[in-house]
């Protein structure tokens, strides 16, 4: 590939200049990155709405949350683990399929603190949270 094709311009400015003056890569290999990343994001965020949903309208799981000292210890586990998961995330943040697999523990602990917080408020609340967050 001649360095003129690999030579992009912002096309929203108008003008013919680079995006940035040492951009060498690929643009397929910018987008397919860029896909990727967008990919996990709306899975994180569907996984979240959908736990956080199913936990805040099933009520005995809701009372037991709120009403009891085993609920409130494991709220606290869930928080913490969560916190804890991101150390190895860290480390093995260049391991290909197991950062997944801890990306993916780390997104359903996060998933079920969302949902008990959302637990211990209003359910009105929450949806409105949501909408304005959808709406943004």
């Amino acid at each position: 590939m001649s360095d003129e094709a690999l030579l992009k311009t912002n096309i929203e400015s108008g003008s013919s200049e680079p995006l940035y003056p040492t951009m060498v890569e690929s643009p397929d290999l910018r987008w397919s990155f860029i896909r990727k990343v967008y990919s996990i994001v709306a899975i994180q965020l569907l996984f979240t709405a959908g736990v956080g949903a199913a936990v805040v309208s099933y009520q005995p799981f809701v009372t037991f949350m709120t009403t009891t000292i085993l609920g409130m210890t494991c709220y606290v586990f869930i928080i913490l683990s969560t916190c804890i998961t991101l150390w190895p995330l860290y480390y093995y943040s260049q391991r290909h399929p197991f950062n997944y697999v801890l990306l993916g523990i780390f997104s359903l602990g996060f998933s079920f603190a969302v949902g008990m917080s959302c637990a211990f408020t209003s359910g009105n609340l929450c949806s409105n949270n949501l909408i304005f967050f959808l709406s943004v």
